[in-house]
């Protein structure tokens, strides 16, 4: 039996310059992004019968890899040469579909970790991360970007740069002070799922394509490398603002990204004490991370309690294999 554990990731600045229709035309792309204590959990273990369970929010038997619906499933089991007699099970913290905290990334490498790991086989956190970018874009065609399966296989808080070819990944150096207030600081709610990300990032890719949205995107990407600079400087209100400065711009690059109840309970906010905050994904919904100091909370919470405040931390682990077992 194998367990993989793979975190999910808190983005600050730089979302959408991370996809390639952006950074091998106008790159690099640049994004600040954490990973946090929420989990996807894979357990992989030997099958009596001989063929495929595949359990997640429902389960599969198939006899034949070709056969199973979950795709990132299907594809980690033909890239990683597993063919039969295998339990599959996917746990997640939180909900597994627009949450927009690249909980879809993450479980792939979390597979990807645990099937080559039953396989006896060694990969790098940056190994599994590329495995997983060329699944999700070159094989499935999904038009997302390269910053969630970075930020999961590696962990911590980074910024991570992109650009036609390759993809560097540099630790965010501040005190731990600095992380403590910053962590002080942040509050998490969450507004619901549902969304397809697909839909809204084709149309951020679209605009990258038409030059429409290029403008905005290279903005939003300089916000990351001043994240970077503001939490160096231990400047952490000043990621607040930034974090409003980068919503701002985020709502111009494509329809969809907001919507009615998201822009009242963001306003809401604002007014009660927020100095800034953003959807964490590609929009629509999912949840909604605020910079509130410490004396606003109080009032940001009640402005806000119509949805669920989710506490959390920063993780500074990837993707890691909790239980190996093959004796």
């Amino acid at each position: 039996m194998v367990i993989s554990r793979t975190p999910l990731r808190m983005s600050f600045a730089g979302g959408g310059s991370d996809l390639p229709a952006f950074f091998e035309n106008y790159g690099p792309g640049a994004v600040v992004s954490t990973t946090i204590d929420k989990y996807v959990h894979v357990l992989v273990a030997p099958r009596f019968e001989g063929d495929l369970r595949i359990g997640y929010s429902r389960t599969e038997i198939r006899d034949r890899v070709d056969d199973i619906e979950h795709d990132l499933v299907r594809e980690a089991l033909r890239r990683t040469g597993l063919s039969g007699g295998l339990d599959v099970l996917t746990l997640a913290d939180v909900p597994g579909e627009g949450t927009g905290m690249g909980s879809s990334s993450a479980v792939l490498v979390g597979l990807l970790n645990a099937f080559h790991a039953y396989r006896g086989v060694h990969r790098s956190p940056e190994q599994l991360a590329r495995e997983a970018c060329e699944i999700e874009v070159d094989i499935l065609g999904k038009p997302i970007g390269y910053q969630d399966q970075f930020a999961s296989a590696v962990g911590r808080m980074n910024l991570i740069e992109f650009e036609r070819g390759s993809v560097h990944v540099h630790p965010i150096v501040a005190s731990a002070e600095t992380f403590a207030r910053l962590h002080r600081s942040l509050m998490l709610f969450y507004l619901g799922g549902g969304r397809n990300a697909a839909a809204v990032l084709a149309k951020q890719n679209a605009g990258i394509n038409n030059g429409t949205n290029v403008g905005a995107l290279m903005a939003i990407r300089d916000l990351a490398y001043r994240t970077r600079d503001l939490l160096a400087d231990g400047d952490v209100d000043g990621v607040g603002g930034l974090l409003h400065e980068g919503w701002e711009l985020k709502r111009t690059v494509a329809d969809g990204i907001s919507t009615n109840g998201i822009d009242d309970a963001y306003s809401a906010a604002r007014q009660a004490g927020a100095l800034g905050g953003k959807l964490l994904g590609a929009g629509g919904c999912g949840f909604l991370l605020l910079y509130a100091p410490a004396r606003t909370q109080d009032s940001v919470r009640t402005a806000l309690a119509a949805y669920r405040e989710v506490p959390f931390h920063f993780s500074s682990t990837g993707s890691q294999l909790r239980l190996v077992d093959q004796w």
